[in-house]
């Protein structure tokens, strides 16, 4: 694992509800219900999918509510994403993507929620220099397309202060009994402010919805499992990358096994590909782990390993100066770990 874990490495698909580590959990829930923890169940069963075990997508999803529980103040959350971040940073992430949908509850707005999220990546900022983290502000679909508008009011009034951070959206949720066609005008709103596509796509078996997708204009496709024939072709000669997530795919029962996954597909036809965790906290792994399965399943050397970390550089929603300052970060890895 030494080359996995010292490698710096881009993740571009992780949910901030979704990578909560046993010991985040564990200060949450003192720091929520004190030590003796009345009225809070152990993570066990709650929260993380052990190995070994697999459940379907619609109980996945069911996962996040035991962390929403605990994020639920300000101060929890504030918590929670700092540990997030310096998790990541621990593990060698030197650029993340991380999504979060906005969340009023008693004890805060949406605008509280965002809020402090937002101030929490800019303070880590100067403290974990060693990572650049962005926000996409998350559309939870099954919420429906009046709560969507007030996301995207939100995110808009926020992106004003917070521009270098806010780059881009998520749509995502359970995608049951929804259509994709109701939420673009509420995703248009964002894109003609310049803000990045990154769609939940392809998660299901639905070949019409992926094809709005394409017309609309997604940047990133996340997970992108079922899709096949005409809109496969499409993605590729439109260089439209697929963020995929091993160990989250098999755990959720999308895929039967790692050997089946489609990144296999993907790898070997050439499409535009990166590797990322998803929620890293729910599926028991870490960007380290999953570049080293991906390693092992599909037989990629070290040098193609690196090579991916290159192109999630290409695929991130960074400035021109961020990528290159990435970029040199790998250069000065590859040319003190990876001699010629």
């Amino acid at each position: 694992m030494n080359f996995f874990e010292e490698l710096p490495k881009i993740e571009l698909h992780a949910h901030l509800n979704g990578s909560l580590s046993n010991r985040t959990l564990q200060e949450l829930r003192k720091l929520k219900y004190g030590t003796n923890e009345n009225g809070s169940p152990e993570d066990s069963g709650f929260y993380r999918i052990d190995h070994g075990h697999s459940m379907d997508l619609r109980s996945c999803f069911q996962k996040f509510k035991y962390a929403h529980d605990l994020t639920d103040q300000p101060d929890l959350l504030a918590y929670a994403t700092q540990a997030v971040i310096e998790d990541f940073a621990n593990d060698q992430v030197i650029y993340l993507e991380l999504r979060t949908s906005p969340k009023a509850n008693q004890g805060m707005s949406k605008h509280d929620y965002l809020l402090t999220v937002l101030q929490t990546i800019r303070k880590v900022k100067d403290t974990i220099p060693s990572i650049t983290v962005k926000l996409l502000p998350s559309i939870d679909r099954s919420k429906g397309i009046a709560e969507a508008n007030e996301t995207i009011d939100l995110v808009l009034s926020l992106h004003q202060t917070f521009s270098d951070i806010i780059v881009g959206v998520d749509l995502s949720g359970p995608p049951y009994g929804t259509k994709f066609s109701d939420f673009v005008p509420v995703l248009k709103r964002a894109k003609e402010k310049d803000l990045k596509m990154a769609l939940h796509c392809g998660e299901f078996e639905d070949d019409g919805e992926v094809r709005e997708m394409f017309e609309f204009g997604t940047d990133r496709i996340g997970h992108g499992t079922f899709i096949e024939g005409d809109t496969l072709k499409f993605a590729k000669e439109h260089r439209i990358p697929f963020e995929c997530c091993l160990t989250s795919n098999v755990k959720c029962a999308t895929v039967g096994s790692y050997r089946e996954h489609h990144f296999k597909k993907l790898w070997d036809a050439g499409h535009e590909v990166c590797i990322c965790t998803d929620d890293f906290g729910v599926f028991d792994t870490t960007l380290s782990r999953e570049l080293a399965i991906c390693s092992e399943t599909f037989e990629l050397s070290q040098e193609e390993i690196f090579g991916l970390q290159v192109r999630a550089i290409e695929y991130a929603f960074a400035s021109e100066n961020e990528r290159s300052r990435l970029m040199n970060v790998l250069n000065r890895f590859k040319n003190d770990r990876m001699p010629c």
